[in-house]
Order: C-alpha cells, then structure tokens, then sequence
C-alpha cells in the first residue's frame, strides 16, 4: 500500500516532519534516535518470561538469577545500542547524475565523536550501504538510489540503522538530508538524422585537433615529451630540440535537433544517445532545445550541459 493511501504512514510521515525537519547536516540525539528489538531480541525477552515463571512456579532461586541476570544484560544492550548511533552526525554532499534506469549515488559524510560499529545506510527502496566502523576522521560514502526516469530525483528520508553489540535490538533513525540528483534520459540508438552545420569562417583554426592522424609541424621540445616526437633529423644538424606536433581532422559541427514525428522521451533518449556518440568521437557539436542552443564544443562539460538540458525539457534545468 503506497504511503498516500495508508493513513498510519501520512501520520507517522507528519510526525516526522515536525521532530525531523529536512536539514543538510544533522547530528543524532535523544531526539532522532528510536530503538526497538529485532526478532532475536523477542525470542530473548520470551526466554526471559519463561525462566521467570520457572523459577517462581518451583521457587528456585538460581533459575531466577539466571533470568536476572539475562534481563540485565538485555538492558544493557539497550544503552550500548543507543550509545552506537547517539553523536553520528551526517553531511548530504551532492547527487551523482545518472542515465534513467542506473542506480544514482549520493554522497554522505560521515563523522562522529567516538569510533561507531556496524551501521547501515540505505534509502527507502533502495540498496543498504553497510559501514564497518566510524572514526572521528570525517568519512565519505555513497549511498545509492534506483531511478526510473528522467529529471530531479529525490530520493526521500535516509534510514540509518544498527544492531550493534548483540544484535538483540536495533537503533535507527530516519533523517531527511534534502538530497536531489538530475537524472538524464536513458540513451537509445535510433536513425534520427544529424545535420551539418554551414561552415563558420571563424572556426577555420578549429577544424583540426590534437591527434596521430597528420603531420602538422615542429614545435619546441619540452622536458618530459615522449622522446618519440623528438625530431632527431634537426636535432642532428646541431639545432635545439624540436617536438613533432600531430592533427586529426575535426570535421564540420554536427547539430542534434528533437525529431517530431517521434514521442518526445524517444526522441530525448536519441539525442542522449548521439551527443555520447559524438563526444566519443570528439566531434563538435550543436544541442537545439526550442529556442536555446548549446555549442557547439565537443567537451566534457559540453556533454553534460548538454545532458542536463534534456533530461529537464522542456523547462529550464
């Protein structure tokens, strides 16, 4: 049942958000922290019940300091349960952007006070992050979420949870970091044409790239340079040490437009797929989203412009 229909979740959601408002870093305490025994810890606490009524049906006085002492150590787990957890405090960093249908990661760091056991970390719906130990030393994890299509994704409340020492009860708390990744469209190949852009004047210097294709001159030497560029012809004539300099043909920019005759998260999901075809390549191009362009360029951050662009159409990312 979804939380939207169940009036018991819509409550402790509520609750919820009124002892835990969202905040980005946040320190558990009394207040955030919540214990309950797990399934080993009731079948103690039944053990417990029957040594007692053993021992006070017959009257035997060892029976019951066995059970005493059984319920004194249950109490104790409760301290040393809280005490794992109490003085965590936890830092949301940012959230990886993903393809739609990947896991996104999302960056957590973590420190405390005193060394910390055997916690788990997970969002609803989600893979747990398990980590042995945390040292006063600020620590950083990833904590991933499954995405399934394009745009801001948030992935929720973070449980974060331990059965430490005994594993007869389990401390957790759920906190909401105010965490969100873009998630772009999921890339598909398909045969939507590219366009070739007119020739630019202005771009004539940059119709050739650094490469092994074509010879394209000497250049000074420097130290560290692979002494295979080394042209050693001039070097022998008694010149300075000279560098062979190579090009690879660029090629005209390309443009990516949307396709109309095509359902738009298809045609999102080609684009996505050729401007990572054409990056690969390191062939320039130009994104056209409506009105906006983008390019064109053929670098890293060109792509994920790019990428983000698209998995936000038709608004604005």
């Amino acid at each position: 049942m979804s939380p939207g229909r169940n009036p018991f979740r819509r409550l402790w959601s509520a609750w919820l958000s009124r002892r835990l408002p969202p905040n980005r870093r946040q320190t558990l305490s009394h207040r955030s922290v919540f214990i309950r025994p797990t399934a080993l810890g009731l079948g103690y606490l039944m053990l417990c019940a029957v040594l007692f009524i053993f021992g006070t049906n017959y009257q035997n006085n060892l029976i019951l300091a066995l059970c005493f002492l059984l319920v004194s150590l249950f109490n104790t787990t409760l301290l040393l349960a809280f005490r794992n957890l109490a003085g965590l405090t936890l830092a949301a960093g940012p959230g990886h952007s993903r393809h739609a249908g990947e896991a996104v990661p999302f960056d957590l760091t973590l420190t405390a006070d005193r060394v910390l056991y055997h916690l788990e970390l997970r969002f609803p719906g989600g893979p747990a992050r398990y980590v042995r130990k945390v040292q006063p030393l600020a620590r950083t994890v990833q904590v991933q979420f499954p995405s399934e299509r394009r745009g801001w994704l948030r992935p929720g409340r973070l449980v974060v949870s331990s059965a430490f020492p005994l594993g007869l009860c389990r401390v957790w708390s759920n906190l909401d970091l105010d965490q969100k990744a873009l998630v772009w469209p999921a890339p598909a190949p398909g045969t939507q044409p590219r366009q070739a852009l007119a020739p630019d004047p202005a771009m004539k210097s940059d119709q050739h790239r650094p490469g092994v294709d074509d010879f394209h001159g000497l250049s000074r030497w420097q130290p560290g340079q692979s002494l295979a560029r080394v042209a050693w012809k001039q070097a022998a004539r008694g010149g300075e040490w000279q560098a062979k300099a190579f090009v690879t043909p660029q090629g005209l920019p390309s443009a990516l437009t949307l396709d109309p005759s095509l359902p738009l998260e298809t045609a999102l999901s080609q684009l996505t797929f050729q401007a990572r075809h054409l990056f690969h390549r390191q062939q320039p191009y130009r994104l056209v989203l409506g009105q906006t362009q983008y390019g064109p360029d053929h670098a890293q951050s060109h792509l994920e412009r790019c990428l983000d662009a698209l998995a936000c159409y038709p608004e604005a990312p």
